[in-house]
């Protein structure tokens, strides 16, 4: 009888401190959970963020790449021009475009040139569309697509009269470079595609369209023009305008930003 009020005294001494251990451990198991938690938010987050980023690129230069080919007009080997354009391009259309290791039918390499988009680019938030109408020719070449235009120089419009502008410095030299593509006048680049509002806000209007292409025969066209003042442009102006042959094989909507692919599934339209 003694033993067994011993064993029960001992017992009602210990169901306290067992219900301290068990509150204690379920707030610990509180408390982890809370913890991780964030902790997972934190990773999804990271996730979708990650998602949203996109590809990256590096643009070619339209002025190195008229350049080389300038440098290899004048030779008499049409192949030497076509191996140094495989060279100077860096990757294979399929592995841009489909992310595989595979090469274009005939070997030939890829271009990606950049042109800024400030207009043309409508986002709707309440259904995370975004419309894509740029149009990518300048005023002068309306069936071409402008890469690249440098003008050095000051306009005498409205300042100085025709006979005078040269002698008071009003000259400019104009360098451009175009594209022009197999498909004639296709020169806007159009779409609707999905995108969520943070990587929209993200751009922060800093959009711009890539072109995919491959270059084709004749590669580089030249042409070099000199106009006296007149009256409607008192300005002597020197003109070089080149054009590059091309097979747009796709094109994207980039953030001009970080350099990110927002979007593939463009087109060039009229």
């Amino acid at each position: 009888m003694h033993y067994l009020n011993r064993t029960v005294a001992l017992i009602n001494r210990m169901l306290p401190v067992l219900g301290i251990a068990l509150t204690l451990g379920n707030s610990a198991t509180v408390f982890a959970a809370s913890q991780a938690a964030p902790s997972a938010e934190a990773s999804k987050q990271a996730a979708d963020m990650q998602a949203a980023s996109g590809d990256h690129f590096i643009a070619d230069d339209p002025v190195k790449v008229r350049d080389m080919l300038a440098r290899q007009m004048p030779s008499t080997d049409k192949h030497s021009i076509t191996d140094r354009i495989r060279n100077l391009a860096r990757e294979p259309y399929d592995r841009l475009v489909h992310g595989n290791e595979g090469k274009a039918g005939d070997g030939q390499r890829t271009f990606l040139f950049m042109i800024p988009a400030p207009h043309g680019i409508l986002y709707r938030a309440n259904t995370d569309m975004l419309s894509v109408n740029v149009p990518l020719s300048g005023d002068e070449h309306p069936n071409t697509i402008l890469l690249y235009q440098k003008v050095d120089g000051q306009s005498g419009r409205g300042l100085v009269i025709a006979p005078d502008a040269k002698a008071k410095g009003f000259i400019q030299k104009i360098d451009s470079i175009d594209l022009a593509a197999e498909s004639a006048q296709k020169t806007t680049a159009r779409g609707r595609i999905k995108l969520s509002q943070a990587a929209f806000e993200q751009a922060d209007d800093n959009f711009a369209i890539v072109l995919v292409c491959t270059l084709e025969p004749p590669y580089l066209t030249e042409v070099r023009e000199h106009d006296d003042p007149t009256d409607e442009e008192p300005t002597d102006i020197t003109r070089r305008t080149s054009t590059l042959h091309a097979n747009v094989q796709a094109v994207w909507l980039v953030n001009q930003k970080d350099n990110t692919v927002l979007a593939k599934g463009l087109r060039l339209g009229k």
